[in-house]
C-alpha cells in the first residue's frame, strides 16, 4: 500500500509562492524545502523540476472563481451592490495575480510558457463583464449602450490601481479597499444606470 502524502500539493505550491514574494524569484529550493520540513530532493521527485515548481505555484487559475461569479449573471438587486461584488472580486483576483506575474516575468521564464492565450488573455474577462452587463440591461438595470467600452473601463480601473500599489510597495488596506471600491461604484452606478432608475437607485 503507497504511504498518505502528508504534505499536499496545494501545500507545496502554497509555501513556494509565499518563499518567492519574501525572497525574490530566485529564492533556493532549501528556503522552501526547510519551511516545510521536507528536503530538496522530495520536491523534485513531486515536481520534477524546481522550474516546474516554480511555474505550477505561480501561473493563474485556469478558471477563477470571480469568471464563475459573472457567469451566474445579475439577479434583482440595486446594481450598486451588484457592482461592488463585480469589482470587489475582480480587485482580489487581480491583487493575487499581480505578484505572481510579476515574479514569473523576473524569473525569465519565457510567457509563452506559463500563459495560454485564449485563457490568461484579459479579453476574456472584458467579454465575460461585457455578458454580464448585457444581461443586467436585459433586466433594466443598465444603459444598453457602450457596454463593452464599460467593461474595459472598469477592469482596467482596477488593474490600474493594483499594478500601481504593487510599483509603489503600497499596501492596499482594508480602508484603502473599501474606498476604492465605493467611489469606482458610485462612479460606474451613475454612468450605466438608465434615466428613469436613477431616483430609485439612488434611494436604494
Amino acid at each position: 500500500m503507497a504511504r498518505p502524502r502528508l504534505i499536499s500539493d496545494e501545500q507545496i505550491l502554497a509555501t513556494m509562492r509565499s518563499c518567492v514574494f519574501e525572497h525574490g524569484p530566485q529564492v533556493s529550493l532549501d528556503v522552501v524545502a526547510g519551511r516545510l520540513n521536507v528536503t530538496p530532493p522530495a520536491l523534485l521527485k513531486r515536481f520534477g523540476s524546481r522550474r516546474e515548481l516554480m511555474v505550477q505555484a505561480l501561473r493563474p487559475p485556469e478558471n477563477p472563481a470571480v469568471l464563475a461569479r459573472l457567469a451566474d449573471g445579475p439577479d434583482e438587486r440595486a446594481l450598486s451592490e451588484q457592482l461592488a461584488e463585480v469589482l470587489g472580486g475582480w480587485l482580489d483576483f487581480i491583487g493575487e495575480v499581480m505578484p505572481c506575474v510579476v515574479a514569473l516575468r523576473e524569473s525569465g521564464i519565457p510567457h509563452d510558457e506559463v500563459f495560454d492565450v485564449r485563457r490568461d488573455s484579459p479579453v476574456r474577462f472584458i467579454r465575460a463583464l461585457h455578458a454580464w452587463l448585457e444581461k443586467a440591461a436585459a433586466k433594466g438595470l443598465v444603459e444598453p449602450h457602450g457596454l463593452e467600452t464599460a467593461a474595459t473601463a472598469m477592469l482596467g480601473a482596477v488593474q490600474t490601481r493594483v499594478f500601481t500599489a504593487h510599483v509603489m510597495k503600497q499596501v492596499l488596506t482594508a480602508r484603502a479597499r473599501r474606498e476604492f471600491l465605493n467611489d469606482l461604484t458610485q462612479f460606474f452606478t451613475r454612468a450605466l444606470t438608465p434615466s428613469g432608475r436613477r431616483g430609485r437607485s439612488a434611494n436604494a
